[in-house]
């Protein structure tokens, strides 16, 4: 038996370096200590809501990579004990990094597949040096797909080992590799253009010549900065909340809250991405099987980078490390991993007076600050910022921002171009979407709330609208999870309320907050596809739950070759009431990607998102006591002419 004096923590750290060691060697002596366990997640697991003390646990899902089967495991830390340990040799988990490795050299090695290259009039040397692209394969109910746990591996060429992987696609060639059998199980050829001539690369030495017209821009703060952390603890203004780094969701946040009159109010208890999908949308044989769930099939918290000052963050920064298991039970630290820093976002509020004689004119005004809490992570081509904003009005944001490569396919000259567009000669990037879900574990002012479907009509013409232009604001509450599943309405400007209904405001009205959509887009695959049936929370914007520890995953628990129908539709098929009640928010935020050619070598930040703004939260601008900027003359009893 495993045993160690347990370190008391916070309840909602996440775990240590020491707590991953100590966890994964009590599983191990529990499973009989195999030399094939691995571990693909190890992360805290978070006590009941409300809960205030209780033993110190961690959940682990493990796999055995000679049989594939998967065990989910609760350890509880304090005890040196297995609480629960559950096979599932019904679900796939993510691939494990060295599955990557190991399908990697099966390819490599299979016969068949290099005699297809050869095929194609490469050579060894250039079979060697070709980069190989692993893709989960999704489910559309082949053999491989129901009775093997795969990857399919696409392949590109390259003229030397740090050259552009993406510029030169061999297309229609697609190894199917057996991860637990380490072998090909098919070779898919199919006619297909010759890959491109060259392709083109972007670092330093290859971006120029660079401009030299660009001045310094420094960010100084001699005080330091405004916030503080004390561990996981952020405070910011009036702000609190606690951070962390999740390996499968990444970037956490707990217990969001606000101090207004000394009281922390709470707002949100866990705000997190919770699933990640990119459709693609083009129908042949090298894609249309790319529809990653980055998250449930990949693992964010995995793939954040290490965060560099004065790259990807400027200014006075704070940063938290992330510590994940490295897969064979040991601990494996992401330093800089979240970082957290202050930026000018403008004005927070202004007002300019015209008086009507020779006094001229007379202005007030604040600049606004905000809080930057974020994390980026590198899914094979793709990189994604998250942000998450937070302001001295008492409102907050999140944003994405997506970067990196986009796909590619070879493209004759005359192709139609109908699923993607040419980016360079002979080579095409694919359209495709991208939807993230932010699961929002509301508790406004408490965890009884109501969330309001909130459009903007025109009031009927009559005797009271004899003008024709009168309107209002009408909210509609969504009482139970039948009414679930809601579309934004810009011609309506729609936006959803949260509200606590058991409360009044100073003018008799409950606190609320309300979260506005962003730019965001409607999914393109048709809803009989199987993406949209594996992946049925892209198909809205919003979605209402009522609170169930269980439920975390809105793609469900393992969206690797999984069946359809999994997740939120599962979920609100119970029909369980929602006003005033324990309520979780399901926010899908959506890109469209209509891929041009300044998105080549690598594509300029895209950027999407939404925003919590208090309504009725607050008895006035929260942001009025925000002090004057420093060197600033308005605000001053003196007129301006």
């Amino acid at each position: 038996m495993v045993t160690e004096a347990v370190r008391k923590t916070h309840p909602l750290d996440p775990l240590s370096a020491d707590e991953i060691v100590r966890a994964s060697a009590i599983i191990s002596e529990h499973l009989g200590s195999p030399e094939s366990l691995r571990f693909l997640l190890l992360a805290a697991l978070e006590p009941v809501k409300g809960a205030h003390d209780g033993p110190r646990c961690a959940e682990a899902v493990c796999i055995d990579i000679d049989s594939g089967l998967t065990t989910e495991v609760v350890v509880d830390l304090d005890a040196a004990a297995v609480r629960s340990a559950v096979e599932r040799p019904d679900v796939q988990p993510p691939a494990l990094f060295e599955e990557y490795e190991r399908a990697d050299a099966a390819i490599r090695a299979d016969q068949g597949w290099r005699a297809a290259m050869r095929g194609r009039g490469l050579s060894e040397a250039q079979i060697d040096l070709s980069f190989i692209h692993l893709w989960p394969t999704g489910n559309f109910g082949s053999q491989w797909e129901t009775d093997h746990r795969i990857l399919k591996g696409i392949v590109y060429l390259r003229d030397e080992p740090d050259d552009n992987a993406y510029g030169r696609p061999v297309e229609g060639l697609i190894a199917v590799v057996d991860l637990s059998e380490q072998r090909v199980l098919e070779v898919i050829d199919e006619p297909s253009p010759a890959p491109a001539a060259s392709s083109l690369r972007f670092d330093h030495d290859h971006g120029g010549p660079h401009r030299e017209d660009l001045k310094s821009l420094d960010i100084v703060q001699p005080e330091g900065p405004s916030f503080t952390l004390e561990g996981h603890l952020l405070k910011w203004q009036k702000w609190q909340m606690r951070v962390s780094l999740h390996p499968r969701e990444g970037l956490v946040l707990h217990k969001i809250g606000y101090e207004d009159d000394s009281r922390l109010r709470p707002i949100c208890y866990r705000a997190s991405l919770a699933e990640m999908v990119v459709p693609y949308g083009d129908a042949s044989v090298g894609h249309y099987f790319k529809n990653a769930f980055d998250s449930g099939e990949c693992g964010i918290g995995r793939l954040v980078n290490s965060l560099e000052l004065g790259c990807d963050c400027l200014g006075e920064i704070a940063y938290l490390d992330g510590v994940v298991t490295d897969e064979r039970g040991g601990a494996r630290t992401i330093k800089n991993a979240i970082c957290i820093h202050e930026e000018d976002a403008g004005l927070l509020w202004k007002h300019t007076y015209r008086y009507p004689d020779e006094r001229g004119t007379q202005s007030w005004l604040r600049r606004s600050r905000r809080l930057v809490v974020s994390s980026i992570a590198t899914v094979d081509n793709y990189d994604y910022g998250f942000y998450w904003y937070f302001y001295q009005d008492g409102s907050w944001e999140h944003e994405v921002k997506a970067t990196g490569i986009v796909q590619t396919m070879a493209i004759d000259d005359d192709d139609p171009l109908a699923t993607r567009n040419r980016i360079a000669p002979r080579l095409a990037g694919v359209h495709h979407q991208h939807f993230l879900s932010f699961r929002l574990d509301m508790e406004v002012d408490g965890p009884q709330n109501t969330v309001y479907e909130v459009d903007t009509v025109p009031l009927p013409l009559g005797p009271e609208n004899p003008y024709h232009n009168t309107f209002t604001a009408q909210a509609t509450p969504i009482r139970d999870e039948s009414q679930s599943g809601r579309e934004v309405n810009s011609s309506a400007a729609r936006h959803w309320r949260i509200s606590n209904d058991a409360l009044e405001n100073s003018i008799g009205e409950p606190p609320a907050y309300a979260l506005t959509p962003g730019a965001t887009i409607s999914m393109m695959a048709d809803e009989r596809s199987m993406i949209a049936q594996r992946a049925a929370f892209a198909r809205k914007q919003l979605w209402v739950t009522a609170y169930d520890a269980s439920e975390r995953y809105p793609g469900g628990d393992y969206p690797a070759q999984s069946d359809p129908g999994l997740g939120i539709p599962a979920w609100i098929a119970a029909n369980r009431p929602l006003a005033q009640s324990d309520v979780v928010l399901w926010y899908t935020v959506g890109m469209n990607h209509i891929v041009r050619p300044e998105d080549w070598p690598v594509m300029p930040v895209q950027r999407a998102g939404f925003s919590m703004k208090p309504w009725g939260f607050f008895a006035h601008n929260p942001g009025l006591d925000v002090p004057m900027p420093d060197h600033c003359e308005h605000d001053m009893n003196q007129a301006r002419h």
